[in-house]
């Protein structure tokens, strides 16, 4: 094996390590929407439930008023994390995505270069084998 082949392979598990690299970090920033989304969904569902509780008298509507200013707040924090959150997750995607590119394009290098060797090997292994003959019909 060349130098070449072997810088080739070289890269190919650095391409590699670095789309590993991408999707862990796709799948940690994946994990931090999810938890995002699910904080949003609670906050949407702690307005419901007080609006339930004051509906039905467990707790005064003047009460349910005056802390409906503070749950609203809440859930507009909570989107506005999720959006900071999202961002994050579509610029790991978008890393991720280079990151298989660049490696399928080292990949099909490596694979153009292997081709490359077998037809050089295939040419000098027929060349032996027309030198075999001619020499074999001069004698």
């Amino acid at each position: 094996m060349d130098a070449r082949t072997r810088a080739l392979q070289a890269l190919i598990r650095l391409r590699q390590t670095e789309v590993d690299q991408a999707k862990s970090a796709l799948s940690e920033a994946m994990g931090k929407e999810n938890a995002a989304i699910a904080h949003v969904e609670r906050q949407r569902a702690l307005i419901e439930s007080e609006r339930v509780k004051a509906a039905s008298g467990q707790v005064s509507m003047d009460d349910f008023r005056v802390w409906l200013p503070s749950g609203k707040e809440a859930v507009q924090q909570a989107e506005h994390a999720l959006i900071a959150v999202r961002q994050v997750s579509d610029q790991a995607r978008e890393a991720l995505i280079q990151a298989n590119a660049a490696q399928k394009a080292a990949q099909a290098i490596m694979d153009r270069r292997l081709e490359e060797e077998k037809e050089t090997l295939a040419r000098r292994e027929q060349a032996e084998i027309d030198d075999l003959s001619r020499r074999n019909k001069m004698t």
